[in-house]
């Protein structure tokens, strides 16, 4: 049995070997999906065990127990006996467990899908903290993967995989991606029922017709016009015109939010033609109490909310903190 100490595993230096990488990758994932639900009686996560015995690889699940809010999480697959437990995991930034749940938008349902499209999910670096507790709250149900969502928060994982692929420079990552996002749309349509949708050998689900690809469809966005056009306006102004050719910030609208991000022209010829992006904030709408949410992105792309702000009806407040940037959290 392993008995890990999350804060070891944290702010691994650079030459860190890949296996340890790879198990402080294991770990914060156990994190997220025990603290993605309710301490209680464990489940089995849709996490694949990561042991090859025989040089086979392992096809079992891990199942994750967090009995009370503060004690160690314990951990084993389901099919070799691989077990641990992990200590110091809270208030990191893989504890799911104090993410507020913002705008409900109807009751949760449950689809089933495949270990890809899961696993794409997983890999999506703009996921906030809200869309990582659906993620990682998936479980294995009879040999299926289910996913426990409501529409909206459906609506907002298509916008991120969307927004994935369309910046994706790698082929196969792209071609994953779409895959992900066909199915999921798809699956959308139908909750899972008694028997669970099997998905076929090119990530498809039988018997539903296909989507359109993820990089010719566009989120439907569900933001006021006016706020979303105002932030534009604070975006365009934040670089002078000058510098236009160099360097600019924009925002991205999704379904329930917009990223801000800063765009940079290359700045060699060996990287290509693309323009860079990069996060740097995003604000989140709450449709039902109409109120907008400032999050802050990490060194891993991965965001979290901001704290020092409380939700505002007004997108005016959000802009002024992140152009004061008190905490420097923001812009550096």
């Amino acid at each position: 049995m392993l008995v890990s100490d999350l804060r070891h595993f944290l702010d691994l230096p650079d030459d860190t070997p890949a296996p340890a990488r790879r198990l402080a990758e294991q770990l914060h994932d156990i994190v997220r999906s025990a603290t993605a639900r309710a301490p209680g009686a464990g489940w089995a996560s849709a996490l694949p065990c990561l042991r090859r015995p025989g040089n086979r690889r392992c096809p079992g699940r891990i199942l994750v127990r967090r009995t009370r809010p503060l004690v160690p999480i314990t951990w084993a697959c389901t099919t070799c006996g691989d077990a641990g437990s992990v200590s110091g995991w809270q208030d990191t930034l893989y504890d799911l467990s104090h993410v507020p749940t913002l705008s409900p938008g109807g009751s949760a349902k449950d689809l089933s899908i495949s270990d890809d499209a899961v696993s794409s999910l997983r890999e999506t670096m703009l996921l906030d903290a809200d869309c990582e507790r659906v993620v990682y709250g998936a479980r294995t149900d009879r040999g299926h993967v289910v996913l426990t969502a409501t529409d909206e928060q459906l609506e907002e994982l298509l916008g991120y995989l969307a927004a994935e692929a369309n910046h994706a420079t790698n082929r196969r990552r792209r071609q994953r991606l779409d895959a992900a996002y066909d199915e999921l749309s798809n699956g959308s349509r139908r909750p899972v029922g008694p028997a669970a949708a099997s998905p076929d050998s090119s990530g498809a689900t039988r018997g539903l017709a296909p989507a359109a690809s993820a990089r010719s469809t566009p989120a439907t966005t569900g933001l006021p016009e006016l706020e979303v056009a105002q932030v534009q306006r604070w975006c365009a102004a934040r670089v002078p015109e000058r510098a236009g050719h160099q360097v600019r910030v924009e925002g991205q609208p999704a379904t329930r939010h917009i990223t801000i991000v800063e765009r940079r022209a290359p700045w060699r010829d060996d990287t290509g033609p693309d323009w860079t992006s990069f996060p740097i904030a995003r604000l989140r709408y709450a449709k039902s109490t109409r109120t907008w949410t400032l999050y802050w992105r990490d060194r891993n792309l991965r965001f979290h909310l901001y704290d020092r702000l409380p939700p505002s009806p007004h997108v005016d407040d959000l802009l002024t903190e992140i152009d004061r940037d008190p905490t420097s959290i923001f812009w550096g």
